[in-house]
């Protein structure tokens, strides 16, 4: 008898098995929901460096300029999110090759040695990067140029124009007037009014588009499953959005003037344009977003994981 009870609760539990990944799916829900789309996500993309900027302009509101463009580094304590060392320095001779507390230089810098910044970098000014460099954040006033490996932990907030010409670890958040691209960049997501990896004119600034090859789709686009777009001799336009529950695939002389959306991986390849010229578009993946060859985007990207871009 108990070898019979035994058969049956066996035999119960091998019957149930196949259905025990679901019932803890139903009940636990361990997969990941799809991406809340949200049109917004554009919404306030400067926002680490303008919070840093306003803290340190209210720490700093008491203090004479002079005191911080003497011609050796100063040191003040200031209180930021709480109370803390940081340094002025005007020429990066004054700088040791490790520093951990924030540091702030006062005019255009380039970056000649190699530094790691353990807690936020500022140049109030231009800063030009010609040795690697490591910062946990990066603020920028002016225009910056990234000539050597940088490696970026957090952030990184340029109020000029962003340029890589070299390999580039930006950290989760990047925002720039402009970003242009010409060595490797990765990052988790970043925001400017243009965002591309090459000089030459792509599909949206050709002075004659032969509107007679032409492929033209119009209209918002949801995709079940993965779709590929472009690799053709026609060129292609859509007029609309384009949301995917699948891995998206574009190549080619492709223009998409709305947001591109998906719940796993996007890849963007050799002269693809998304969005218009002060209209602000999305591209925002699940999985990660590959960027290979000419492209160009005027807005926002996003990956839940990474963003890979080379020219």
């Amino acid at each position: 008898m108990p070898e019979f009870i035994l058969l049956v609760v066996l035999f119960s539990i091998f019957l149930f098995l196949p259905f025990v990944p679901s019932i803890i799916e139903l009940f636990l829900k361990r997969d990941a929901k799809p991406i809340s789309i949200d049109p917004e996500r554009k919404k306030e993309p400067d926002y680490f460096g303008k919070s840093f900027i306003n803290l340190l302009a209210t720490a700093l509101k008491d203090l004479k300029i002079q005191e911080v463009e003497k011609p050796n580094p100063v040191y003040l304590k200031l209180k930021l999110n709480r109370e803390e060392w940081i340094g002025f320095l005007n020429d990066e001779d004054l700088a040791e090759n490790t520093i951990d507390t924030p540091v702030i230089f006062t005019k255009d810098t380039v970056f000649l040695q190699n530094h790691t910044f353990k807690r936020e970098l500022v140049v109030f000014g231009n800063a030009v990067f010609k040795n690697t460099c490591i910062a946990r954040s990066l603020y920028v006033k002016e225009d910056c140029v990234i000539e050597a490996p940088v490696r970026i932990a957090r952030w990184v907030h340029v109020e000029g124009t962003l340029i890589v010409n070299s390999s580039a670890d930006l950290g989760v958040s990047v925002y720039a007037r402009e970003i242009k691209i010409r060595g490797w960049a990765t990052f988790k997501r970043a925001y400017a009014k243009k965002i591309d990896t090459s000089d030459e004119p792509l599909i949206d600034k050709e002075k004659e588009n032969n509107t007679g090859r032409v492929i033209n789709l119009k209209g918002n686009f949801g995709i079940t499953g993965n779709i590929s777009i472009g690799g053709k001799e026609r060129p292609v336009f859509v007029d609309g959005d384009i949301f995917c529950d699948g891995d998206v695939q574009i190549e080619g002389e492709v223009w998409i003037k709305g947001d591109v959306f998906s719940q796993k991986s996007i890849t963007l390849k050799n002269g693809v344009v998304v969005g218009e010229e002060g209209k602000v578009k999305s591209v925002v993946a699940r999985g990660e977003i590959l960027i290979e060859g000419p492209f160009r985007i005027y807005g926002y990207i996003h990956s839940e994981k990474r963003v890979e871009a080379s020219p």
